[in-house]
């Protein structure tokens, strides 16, 4: 058997599989092209729009290409009619979900892979206020289009270069896309599902996978110990000359790739903390002010639609301090509708705590404080309980725009509240605003059982031993007060419940001698008797015993029974009495 062997170091663009797509020049439309050129053109315009698509006669868009050959349409006219015609429409939106059209859109009209979860929000913003021709335009229309193709140039994937003012991540991302030469963006076995949606949501670079292609020469080796990690479940490491596979569940795997990649992200966050100093300018405000709204609204973007104006204002004006003006933003409908009506109660808490005071919640006391604060006074006063606490007075004062100081260890703080913070702090570039979590409490366990990353602490091996071959007779003894404290608590639920009965009656049994009182007295009277209701002794002690409350109600049920009994014979007498003095009057 022989097996051929190519050297990935000699070629990496045949490595990568990107050759075809740098030994392409950028196809431009000049003026006095033959119809020969222009046929090129329209054919580039659809392998680039349609995402290399095979594009059947009938399917043309004759009249749009008619337009184009006449001189009457530019290249980018072209493209925008292409893309919002019913073609492209039905091939990359109807059956697309909402990122995978967004990430085809790009690769299409601007030849890159977005690079940020923002730029995603905000096209999806777009489609949902304006509509999908508006969507098109904002990548025809954009600056970024006009400077790289103008008006004449057919756009080509320019992605997969690095580029000055381009992040690096984007470089990733397009070779999720862009998977070979001969690739069509109509694939039927991907099922139109979003190829970077979990790599936006996470700010992560995508892995480069260099797609299978013949015509490369090259595919990766197959490495033994991977395969069988990825069999039996085992955490693959490899170092530079020694590799290993070690036991680890895939849960414990992403944790630690998490954790790894939080501590790198953090390394964006240590910078000088922003101050508004005494005497300062209108640019110096407006430094302040976007990182106010950056900081308390966790990072989200802000239109300017939404923005504070009258705040703003008065801040430049020194009318409001910065901790004044941070009251308004946490108290406004910008940051309840997004932090609070929508958001569990646990999740608000730690946000408020994230976007406030700059940490995580350290204990559940603190959680239970402002829990007990939106009960009891409301939302405005939660907010006023982070900003006119001591805490943030020594930490920020009037002039300190917060940030994120709870990843590092601090004096006075617990140290889960380290863990704690890098559990809402995800990245640099992450936004609490995000869709991905649902807006679930990312805290709740850890906080409850006092535990970085509510990970249980690891048990001895000799105190699992004592639990498994623990005596019998503790095993029994435990069981026997479990049983009587059930007991005990059932027999305590049965005598509350016959004391609410007591009550009851006894409710009942006065309001039958109050019906009887008037007829009563009329009787006795006639009989020349001194009855009269007495008030029943004893009344109910809340420090007796709940059989001592038992006997006492008892002993009032028998006393208005009798009570009763004796009203009734003397309401008889007086009820005949008074029916007597009726009759009379009415005869009169």
């Amino acid at each position: 058997m022989v097996s051929i062997f190519v050297n990935p170091t000699v070629n990496p663009n045949a490595r990568l599989g990107v050759r075809p797509f740098d030994e392409t020049d950028p196809i431009r439309l000049w003026s006095g092209a033959s119809v020969i050129e222009i046929e090129a053109i329209i054919r580039a315009l659809y392998r680039q729009v349609l995402g290399n698509a095979h594009v059947m006669e009938s399917e043309r868009l004759v009249s749009l290409e008619s337009q184009l050959t006449q001189g009457d349409i530019s290249v980018r006219e072209f493209v925008r009619k292409l893309a919002k015609s019913e073609l492209y429409r039905a091939r990359f939106f109807e059956e697309c979900p909402r990122y995978r059209a967004i990430e085809l859109n790009f690769k299409h009209l601007l030849g890159r892979a977005p690079e940020s979860y923002e730029e995603t929000t905000y096209h999806s913003h777009i489609l949902d206020t304006a509509g999908y021709d508006a969507e098109i335009d904002s990548y025809i229309d954009s600056e970024e289009y006009d400077r790289v193709f103008g008006e004449d140039t057919v756009p080509y994937y320019r992605g997969h270069k690095t580029q000055t003012g381009r992040q690096l991540v984007g470089f990733t991302h397009m070779f999720q896309l862009l998977r070979g030469s001969s690739a069509s963006d109509k694939n039927l076995i991907s099922g139109n599902v979003s190829r970077l949606k979990q790599a936006i949501f996470t700010n992560t670079p995508s892995s480069i996978v260099p797609p299978t292609n013949i015509l490369s020469g090259w595919r990766p080796l197959t490495d033994a110990n991977r395969l069988v990690a990825n069999v039996l479940g085992l955490k693959y490491e490899r170092a530079t000359s020694v590799q290993s596979v070690s036991t680890a569940t895939p849960a414990e795997s992403e944790l630690d790739f998490d954790r790894q990649r939080q501590y790198q992200g953090l390394q964006a966050l240590d910078k000088a903390p922003i101050e508004l100093c005494p005497g300062f300018s209108d640019d110096e405000a407006n430094v302040v002010i976007r990182a106010v709204y950056r900081q308390v609204l966790g990072n989200a973007h802000v239109m300017d639609s939404e923005r504070l104006q009258i705040p703003e204002s008065q801040l430049k004006r020194g009318e409001l301090s910065v901790r004044e003006f941070i009251r308004c933003l946490a108290k406004s409908d910008l940051y309840r509708s997004r932090f609070f009506d929508n958001c569990y109660r646990y999740r608000a808490v730690e946000l408020n705590f994230k976007h406030l005071l700059g940490r995580a919640p350290s204990s559940f006391e603190e959680m239970k404080h402002h829990s007990a604060i939106l009960d009891g006074d409301g939302f405005e006063a939660d907010i006023d309980s982070y900003l006119d606490s001591d805490e943030y007075q020594n930490t920020f004062g009037e002039t300190i725009v917060p940030y994120y100081r709870g990843y590092k260890t601090q004096l006075g703080q617990p140290l889960i509240g380290f863990t704690n913070m890098l559990q809402l702090l995800r990245s640099a570039s992450s936004s609490d605003k995000d869709p991905a979590s649902n807006n679930h409490p990312q805290l709740t366990r850890s906080i409850i059982i006092n535990r970085p990353y509510g990970i249980d602490r690891p048990r001895d091996v000799n105190d699992i031993l004592r639990d498994v071959f623990r005596p019998k007779a503790s095993s029994l003894a435990s069981i026997q007060e479990a049983k009587a404290r059930s007991e005990k608590m059932a027999a305590e639920q049965a005598l509350r419940q016959t004391i609410e009965e007591q009550s009851q009656q006894i409710r009942r049994l006065q309001q039958q001698l109050a019906d009887l009182r008037p007829f009563a007295v009329i009787g006795a009277t006639q009989l020349k008797s001194d009855w009269g209701p007495s008030a029943v002794s004893g009344s109910l002690d809340d420090s007796a015993s709940l059989q001592q409350q038992v006997d006492l109600q008892t002993a009032q049920i028998a006393a208005l029974q009798a009570q009763i009994a004796d009203a009734r014979r003397y309401a008889v007498i007086g009820e005949a009495r008074l029916n007597r003095w009726r009759s009379r009057i009415y005869r009169g």
